[in-house]
């Protein structure tokens, strides 16, 4: 954070700007953001790349309870853009909530944390606003394609840019540029950053004749602030109660015989380590184990710290804690206590005074990390455990801050712990808590704690127009990519018109309704789809007599309770979901999934085979069907290189998800005949 005298004018802004010369996140977003309270910006499409460029610099911002407010351009099919035209308020904020919503999740997947995590408390706090531009009149069919900004400092100064760059990673690479205003240098200068100015205002308050300007849907703002305190896996580990160790009658808790060697393991390793654990395997219980064992064998007094990665995890950690007969723990962060710190000094106090022999709090990786935290903690001379649940999530260099010396006891638990992309952040928790000291896999788990399955890998042909389409797209972006002078998102624009064409095979049709005859008599079905295909497959279904329901962000939470509780007690043969059910909802009674529509992000296939393998009384198996789109099933010489791309990351979680299924060797055959053919 700036000092509170630090201002733009200590700054050496040169009138333009260049990528040869300038490094712009360093020597122009971060410098003015830290010395700005508000911060305007207008530039191109609403993606998580543009996104992950735009926000840089923010958290700077918040750090001054800065402001921001952002219009940009939603991506839109043609026939969005006709019922947005017609004007009707309802249909328009439907529209967008539907065009945005896969945009959100992609959110989920694709942001770094930091970012992330930024940008959704700020929404959450108010402190950033998103509104939509869509050109109208003399410009409709046209895109909001402007790119500028404006900075304002607390003494009232202002800075306005206008340029080429456009917030993208690929633009940093390109030779980009922007002109600089800076209104306390003379006239001409103040003139400029007024026009910036008077349009942004324009286009905020929807007075520009040919764009209109929409709010972001209250739907969408909420989606996005959920997203904070989130780390790159993100969903919430569910640990079954009915897979969890057994409570005998005199009161003592019995492990699992790998729970056992989980907890030994640690105490071997000096009550140091990393406990690898697939979902649904009680890492949970293992983890308070050790703590409880951890305890008896200490004389001074203690203080106990588990830290989570979003906060609804914090009460299913409480509720556990009660089963081994622990304290109600303090909840130390924000949202559940806006006196954590003085709670978090009376308990550290409590300790380091005598006044109590045990402390336990539960707090957020997040305020783990926060100075005043870390320092309070630092103070204690006595003996601190710390537990750190989904670990990965503090492998960031923020977030790594939290991971104190002063924890003579340390314990992290993941089913990943080693953070995709960021080999120094994986190499500093290794260190950090001592390495992994226990390992239990999917195939360790399964079938005596996870529910054996089949796996059906389905390819789906392209059809001939299908076809054309997409080798034409794949022409377009190949040329567009290799381009200096086109600009990112327009790239980003091809690559998506190019998925869609895969995302709405009309051949998954054929599939599905085969499937679902082979199937006979559904039992306890998910099939997982998008919002293109959703009303044709809801029409299959009725056409093969099978009693399902949708399950999307349209049905509020009571309904979607009563859609599962009704699903699992058999009211419903089948659910039809989006991406909605990928995240924090279990339905354990699943016995078969039809996987339509997959983004090809690895934790979205992980969160979809773990709705379908949880145990579930008289469930003895569970059957996955996988589609996966080609352009030929047997093609000729001349395959294209965007053709294998295209199939090598699905054919990856084919072999993913058939390695541990009943019929491995057959699924892998299947997916073997399309590499050869491919020459993947």
């Amino acid at each position: 954070m700036a000092s509170d005298s630090a201002t733009f004018k200590d700054l050496d802004l040169p009138r333009v700007l260049n990528t040869s010369q300038t490094d712009f996140v360093d020597e122009f977003y971060e410098p003015l953001l830290s010395r700005s309270i508000e911060y305007k910006r207008g530039v191109g499409y609403f993606t998580s790349n543009w996104l992950q460029s735009a926000a840089r610099g923010v958290a700077e911002l918040a750090d001054n309870d800065g402001t921001a407010k952002w219009i940009t351009s939603p991506k839109l099919t043609e026939e969005d853009w006709e019922a947005i035209k017609k004007g009707d308020e309802a249909r328009s904020d439907q529209v967008l909530h539907e065009t945005l919503e896969e945009t959100i999740n992609d959110l989920r997947y694709d942001l770094e944390y930091d970012t992330r995590n930024a940008v959704a408390w700020m929404i959450a706090n108010g402190l950033l606003e998103i509104k939509f531009a869509i050109p109208t009149e003399s410009l409709s069919g046209g895109d909001f394609h402007d790119k500028f900004g404006i900075f304002y400092d607390a003494d009232g100064n202002r800075v306005g840019f206008h340029g080429s760059q456009n917030d993208s990673e690929q633009a940093l690479r390109n030779y980009e540029a922007y002109s600089v205003d800076c209104d306390w240098l003379g006239t001409r200068d103040a003139e400029g950053v007024d026009s910036h100015e008077q349009r942004f205002e324009d286009l905020w308050k929807d007075r520009d004749p040919n764009v209109d300007t929409y709010s972001i849907p209250d739907g969408i703002a909420e989606d996005i602030a959920e997203l904070r305190d989130y780390d790159n896996r993100p969903y919430t580990p569910f640990e079954d109660p009915d897979d969890q160790p057994t409570m005998e009658e005199n009161g003592e808790i019995t492990l699992r015989d790998y729970q056992r060697e989980a907890v030994d393991n640690w105490f071997e390793n000096n009550c140091h380590g990393l406990l690898r654990m697939a979902t649904g395997t009680g890492k949970t219980f293992t983890a308070l184990a050790a703590l409880d064992e951890y305890l008896e064998q200490q004389d001074s007094p203690t203080i106990c710290v588990i830290a989570v990665p979003v906060t609804h995890l914090a009460t299913q950690w409480a509720e556990e804690m009660d089963i081994f007969g622990f304290p109600s723990p303090r909840f130390l962060f924000g949202t559940a206590n806006s006196d954590w710190k003085s709670d978090l000094s009376r308990v550290v106090s409590n300790i380091k005074l005598n006044f109590r022999d045990r402390e336990f709090i539960i707090t957020t990786h997040k305020t783990l990390s926060e100075e005043y935290f870390r320092e309070k903690i630092s103070s204690i001379d006595g003996n601190s455990v710390l537990i750190a649940d989904e670990v990965h999530g503090l492998g960031s260099e923020e977030q790594r801050k939290g991971l104190l010396d002063e924890y003579n006891a340390r314990l992290g638990l993941s089913a990943t712990p080693e953070r995709h992309y960021d080999e120094e952040g994986t190499e500093f928790l290794l260190d950090y808590f001592g390495g992994i000291v226990y390992e239990y896999s999917l195939a360790d788990a399964v079938p005596e704690y996870l529910t054996p399955y089949d796996y059906e890998p389905i390819i789906v042909e392209m059809t001939a127009e299908e076809l054309e389409e997409y080798q034409q797209e794949s022409k377009k972006l190949a040329s567009a990519a290799a381009s200096d002078k086109i600009e990112e998102e327009v790239v980003e624009h091809l690559a998506m018109k190019r998925a869609s064409i895969v995302k709405s095979a009309e051949n998954k049709y054929r599939h599905l309704r085969r499937i679902l005859q082979q199937i006979d008599n559904p039992d306890h079905l998910l099939v997982y789809t998008n919002p293109d295909q959703i009303d044709d497959v809801q029409r299959i279904l009725n056409e093969e007599g099978i009693v399902h329901h949708k399950f999307t962000y349209h049905e509020d939470e009571d309904q979607r309770d009563e859609l599962l509780e009704g699903f699992d007690a058999g009211g419903w043969d089948a659910l039809v979901a989006m991406k909605c059910l990928d995240e924090g909802v279990d339905v354990p009674a699943t016995r078969q999934a039809i996987l339509m529509s997959n983004s090809g992000n690895p934790m979205q296939f992980i969160q979809r085979r773990g709705r379908v393998l949880r145990q579930a009384e008289g469930k003895d198996k569970a059957t996955i069907y996988d589609m996966v789109v080609v352009p030929l099933k047997n093609p000729g010489d001349d395959v294209s290189g965007s053709e294998r791309k295209l199939l090598e990351k699905e054919l990856d979680r084919f072999a993913e998800f058939a390695e541990n299924a009943n019929n491995k060797h057959t699924a892998l055959n299947v997916i073997d005949d399309i590499r050869v053919k491919y020459r993947i």
